[in-house]
């Protein structure tokens, strides 16, 4: 158990320092520092590096490979039934390759803090799809722990006054495009997990990314065709600036970082509950704010440090309501009650 925890404690680790700092690094590099805004061709293309990036390890790591049937060699094929692969992964990749790339196009728009404020609204789509897919069980009370959790969200979001910046027309349009990745991401987090968990192709991290990367990539290069334009794109400024390797190299770093963060939460939907590790990730949204507070100078009003608050408190109602859960759950088990046939008595034996 201790060896698993500290597993855990490892791969959150990574996936919140990964998340946070790609998260800083991508506004800065479409809005506030190189503006480079044509996000789904970058996001397309660290598609297409996680794709490499998964196809290098299993290629030094052939374990990693699907395990089958004895009959099919142990298995070390990559082919996918194509059944399997448009029921399963195509829906998984669409819902990723939407929530990410809305994610991004969104920072365009609308402030890191506010990005990341409005974003802890998947918690409640990650609840609701989370029961509609049976990963977790309904309780009134994390109904409760997510309404409130809402409403601290929306008193974060709340434009400070005394904010000296212009005000973005297309501010309502940014927040729109937010919510609608938040509502993607409960779907995603849904069916990876059962991906990992049911599927005999995605057994790990490392085949989930190989799999769902190439149709993302796919999507996301699309979408960018029609909204971004390949011209447009192209004919940047930073291309002449920065030279064509100096560009692949900025375009490649946050790849890096992605497969990181990708790696580390897959294999965390394997260890703890849905529902944690939504809850873990508020916890990075809050350290993210702090840190856009200090690198972009984003300004928070009293009533959304008030929201801030409401929002710290409510993970510590919400690890208190998962602790006394999984006490109970420990104590049912811990006893069973057999009958004595002699006797004809009931006792009760220690499981331990």
């Amino acid at each position: 158990m201790t060896l698993k925890l500290s597993y855990a404690f490892l791969c959150a680790a990574g996936w919140f320092s990964a998340s946070v700092l790609i998260s800083i690094y991508n506004k800065w590099m479409f809005d506030e520092g190189l503006k480079f805004g044509f996000p789904l061709f970058i996001t397309a293309y660290h598609q297409v590096c996680l794709s490499l990036f998964s196809f290098i390890v299993i290629l030094l790591r052939p374990s990693l490979r699907p395990k089958l049937s004895a009959g099919d060699i142990e298995s070390r094929l990559l082919a996918i039934p194509l059944y399997a692969f448009l029921t399963q992964i195509i829906p998984c990749a669409l819902a990723s390759a939407g929530d990410i790339g809305l994610s991004n196009v969104s920072l365009i728009f609308i402030p890191l803090s506010l990005y990341t404020m409005v974003k802890t609204s998947s918690l409640l789509f990650v609840l609701i799809f989370g029961l509609l897919f049976r990963l977790e069980k309904f309780s009134w009370r994390l109904v409760l722990i997510v309404v409130v959790m809402c409403v601290s969200v929306a008193m974060m979001t709340m434009k400070p006054r005394s904010d000296s910046k212009p005000e973005n027309p297309n501010h309502s349009f940014g927040v729109m495009l937010i919510l609608l990745a938040s509502a993607l991401l409960g779907v995603r987090w849904c069916f990876t997990q059962l991906l990992l968990k049911k599927n005999k192709y995605t057994s790990n991290p490392i085949l989930t990314i190989f799999y769902l990367a190439p149709g993302m990539a796919l999507f996301l290069f699309g979408m960018a065709l029609i909204v971004e334009g390949w011209s447009n794109f192209v004919s940047l400024p930073v291309w002449e600036e920065k030279g064509f390797f100096g560009t692949m190299l900025l375009m490649t770093f946050p790849s890096v970082l992605a497969f990181v963060m990708m790696v580390c939460e897959f294999q965390l939907l394997t260890l703890v509950q849905l529902l944690t590790l939504s809850i873990a990730g508020v916890a990075k949204e809050l350290f993210t704010i702090a840190m856009s507070a200090l690198v972009f100078g984003d300004i928070l009003s009293v009533v959304n440090a008030i929201g801030l608050s409401i929002t710290i408190v409510n993970i510590l109602w919400y690890n208190y309501h998962r602790y006394t859960e999984n006490v109970n759950d420990t104590e049912n088990k811990d006893y069973i009650s057999v009958s004595q046939t002699e006797d004809s008595e009931d006792i009760e034996l220690q499981t331990r």
